[in-house]
């Protein structure tokens, strides 16, 4: 049988793993080596693209060996954008359930602090979540009393200032939450409820009108902390539930 034949098979090989790979050396039986890149090749000749930019042809029979180096994986095309999901505008009225996931010490609090928060509940329109549950919240104070010696009650306001989610942050606008103490032994003019047992039904964002929150039921944890001195001290808690209203719309990419 002659060599031509014998070698028809490894060519074969050669040929079809140029398609994948890149060649970079030629061993002839010379001892020689040779170093490029690989072209072609048919029963009679291989062909190589030397870094000069000549092409260099091979006998098949010179040749002892063909090695590959491995293929380079090519970068990833990127993002079509007529496939990427359409920005979502949500309306102004929207509920946003969040829980607080620092505490709050109306005592130690001063203007203008910010402390950390999640949604509880995600945002839905049309059926679709546009703001996934655990979205970062932060919120900030926007104003704080603290009660006297002997009389007055602790107070404090929020809002939320951003709301992060997808590796994007948004800049929110919101209603201000105000929450103040008892006061010289007086029930507290409003008192939030902390512990993520808390329920809230948002209703009519579905449609994509006005959310409103119905019966958050209020449990304990949170609230007035009276010292012996008869003075309170507010504390909102960690797992506090707070309930804010989107004073504005909000445009969010999903």
């Amino acid at each position: 049988m002659r060599r031509g034949s014998l070698l028809f098979p490894i060519l074969v090989g050669i040929v079809a793993a140029g398609a994948d790979l890149s060649a970079d050396r030629v061993k002839l039986r010379s001892g020689k080596s040779v170093n490029g890149h690989f072209m072609s090749a048919d029963v009679k000749m291989v062909r190589l693209l030397l870094d000069s930019g000549q092409v260099a042809e091979f006998k098949v029979e010179d040749i002892t060996a063909v090695e590959f180096s491995p293929r380079k994986e090519p970068p990833p095309p990127p993002p079509d954008p007529a496939k990427a999901p359409a920005p979502v505008t949500i309306p102004t009225g929207t509920a946003l359930n969040a829980l607080l996931t620092q505490a709050v010490d109306v005592d130690a609090t001063q203007t203008g602090m910010t402390f950390k928060a999640l949604l509880d509940d995600p945002v839905m329109l049309g059926g679709k979540v546009v703001i996934p549950r655990n979205a970062a919240i932060v919120v900030q104070v926007a104003k704080v009393e603290q009660a006297g010696k002997f009389k007055g009650a602790d107070k404090i306001s929020m809002k939320a200032n951003t709301i992060s989610f997808g590796g994007r942050k948004y800049d929110i606008v919101t209603n201000y939450l105000e929450h103040k103490g008892e006061g010289e032994g007086k029930k507290s003019t409003r008192k939030i409820g902390g512990g993520a047992g808390l329920g809230a039904i948002v209703g009519g964002i579905a449609g994509g009108g006005t959310g409103a929150a119905i019966g958050a039921a209020a449990g304990s944890g949170a609230g007035a902390i009276v010292s012996a001195s008869g003075t309170e001290h507010l504390k909102l808690p960690a797992e506090t539930r707070l309930q804010f209203t989107l004073s504005a719309a909000v445009t969010v990419q999903p």
